[in-house]
């Protein structure tokens, strides 16, 4: 696998919203830990 196919995967999970994060996605869960930190 490509690196490029690879970061799709990613991309395409990252992007799914989760149940157990009450339909957040992961990358928008991130990144409001992220902000609160900051």
């Amino acid at each position: 696998y490509s690196q490029a196919q690879l970061n799709a995967v990613a991309r395409q999970l990252n992007e799914r919203p989760r149940k157990t994060l009450n339909y957040e996605t992961p990358a928008q869960r991130f990144y409001q830990s992220v902000a609160s930190t900051g």
